[in-house]
C-alpha cells in the first residue's frame, strides 16, 4: 500500500505540539472519553455510524450530526486511517512543521490533553513553511484536523533530504520547486478581480520612482491604489450627487499585496504597513495570495482593532474573497497631498480621476478613457490568465 503523507493539527494553532514530540505521539481529543480500541473499524463509515450517537451524547451543545460527522471522520484518521510507516507534518505554531513517522497502533490515556494517540518516531528535521512551494503551503494550511498531503510527497522527501540527489527527484522537478513568483506578478491578477467583480480601477505604485530617498518609504506607499466611482446611472442624478454630496461619489482604496502570510511576525509586520500606508484612503486592505488559516484569530482582532480590512487573492476572480471588510473613513487629504507631492503615479492617479469627476458630459467618455488608459492593465478572458499564471508559475 502507498505511504501516505498527512498534515495533523495537535491543538489549537498546534499548542500541544512541543508536548506531543517530547512524549513520542500524535493525539486527538474531540471529547469521546473512552477507550476505542474495541470499535476500530477499517472503513470511516462503520465508524461514523457507530461513534457519531456517542459523539452527540458527550456533546449535547453541539446537536449538528455535520459536525459530529467531521469531528468523528478526523479522530477516525488518527486512530487507523494513518498507518505504520505513513508520514505527519505536524505545525508547531511558528512557521515550522515537525515531521514524524507513524511507528504503531493506536492506544488511550485517559486524562489527558490528547488522550487518543498514536506513536510517532519523529525526525531530526522540520520543514519552513516558508521553504514550501504555494500549492503545498496551501494545502498544508488547510482547515481542520488532519489533511491529506500525499500528491506533495516527493516535495516534503526533497525538502526532508535537502538536497536533489539525496531525495532521487529529477532536476527539473528541484528547479519548478525552486522557481518562485514575485510579488508584482499578482498585481495585474488583483487589479482584474477588482475591476470585474468590484467595479474598482487600481493603479500599481511604483515606490522607487517616489522623490524620497527614505529607506522607510514602504511603510508610506501603498501597493496599489483604486477607486469605485459612482454607481447611479443617469447625469443628471450623477451632477446631482457631485453637487450636494461630492465626497460620496467615488471611493478612494488603498492596498497592500504580498504573496503570504505565514506567521505571526509576518501578519503583525504586513498588518502594520497596511494601517501606515492606508491612513488617506476612505478604505484600506492588506491582501495576499496565501494566508495562513492559523493567523485567523489574530487577524479578526486587528480588524477589530484598527480597520484595515484583508482579502484573499486567488488566481480566478470567482474565487478571491474579502475575508474581513475595511472600515470606511474619510479621505486624509493631507496625506494624500504629500502622496501626490512625492510620487508621480499617485500624482497622475489623482489628476486624472479629478479631470473625469469634474468633465462635462460631452466629454465624459473622453475622461474616462483617459483615466483608464494610467490604470493597470486587466486580463480579457480566462486563456490569458491561465497563460500568464502558468509563465509566472503562479498556481492556477
Amino acid at each position: 500500500m502507498e505511504k501516505q503523507y498527512n498534515r495533523v493539527m495537535l491543538g489549537r494553532g498546534g499548542q500541544f505540539a512541543e508536548e506531543c514530540h517530547n512524549g513520542g505521539y500524535i493525539g486527538a481529543d474531540f471529547v469521546i472519553p473512552e477507550d476505542l480500541s474495541a470499535n476500530l473499524f477499517d472503513d470511516w463509515r462503520q465508524f461514523n455510524k457507530h461513534f457519531i450517537p456517542i459523539y452527540l451524547q458527550y456533546n449535547p451543545d453541539k446537536p449538528s450530526k455535520v459536525a459530529a460527522g467531521l469531528s468523528c471522520g478526523f479522530l477516525w484518521t488518527i486512530c487507523c486511517g494513518l498507518k505504520e510507516g505513513d508520514i505527519v507534518l505536524c505545525p508547531k505554531g511558528n512557521g515550522e512543521y515537525m515531521v514524524g513517522e507513524i511507528s504503531g497502533k493506536y492506544y488511550y490515556v485517559p486524562d489527558t490533553t490528547l488522550p487518543h494517540r498514536r506513536p510517532v518516531k519523529w525526525y531530526g528535521q522540520v520543514i519552513r513553511r516558508a521553504d514550501m512551494s504555494s500549492k503545498l503551503r496551501n494545502s498544508s494550511g488547510s482547515i481542520g484536523t488532519c489533511c491529506n498531503i500525499t500528491k506533495y510527497a516527493d516535495e516534503i522527501e526533497y525538502l526532508l533530504a535537502k538536497k536533489s540527489k539525496a531525495s532521487g527527484m529529477p532536476a527539473a522537478t528541484v528547479a519548478t520547486l525552486q522557481k518562485k513568483y514575485h510579488e508584482r506578478d499578482l498585481h495585474q491578477i488583483f487589479c482584474t478581480y477588482l475591476r470585474d467583480k468590484e467595479d474598482v480601477f487600481a493603479k500599481t505604485i511604483y515606490h522607487e520612482k517616489s522623490s524620497s530617498s527614505d529607506k522607510t518609504k514602504k511603510w508610506i506607499h501603498p501597493d496599489i491604489i483604486g477607486v469605485r466611482h459612482s454607481s447611479l446611472l443617469t447625469e443628471e442624478t450623477k451632477a446631482l450627487q457631485k453637487a450636494i454630496d461630492a465626497y460620496k461619489a467615488i471611493c478612494l482604496y488603498s492596498f497592500e499585496l504580498k504573496i503570504a502570510i505565514n506567521t505571526d511576525y509576518e501578519l503583525k509586520e504586513y498588518y502594520f504597513q497596511a494601517v501606515s500606508n492606508s491612513s488617506w484612503a476612505n478604505k484600506g486592505y492588506l491582501v495576499a495570495y496565501e494566508i495562513n488559516e492559523e493567523l485567523k484569530p489574530e487577524i479578526e482582532r486587528l480588524v477589530s482593532a484598527f480597520g484595515i480590512g484583508v482579502i484573499r487573492l486567488q488566481a480566478h476572480k470567482d474565487d478571491t474573497q474579502i475575508l474581513y471588510e475595511a472600515e470606511e473613513r474619510e479621505i486624509d487629504y493631507t496625506t494624500l497631498d504629500k502622496l501626490c507631492n512625492n510620487n508621480p503615479d499617485v500624482r497622475e492617479f489623482i489628476d486624472k480621476l479629478n479631470t473625469l469627476i469634474t468633465a462635462p458630459k460631452k466629454y465624459l467618455s473622453g475622461a474616462e478613457n483617459e483615466f483608464a488608459s494610467i490604470c493597470d492593465d486587466v486580463f480579457q478572458d480566462d486563456q490569458e490568465l491561465e497563460k500568464y499564471c502558468q509563465e509566472k508559475n503562479i498556481p492556477y
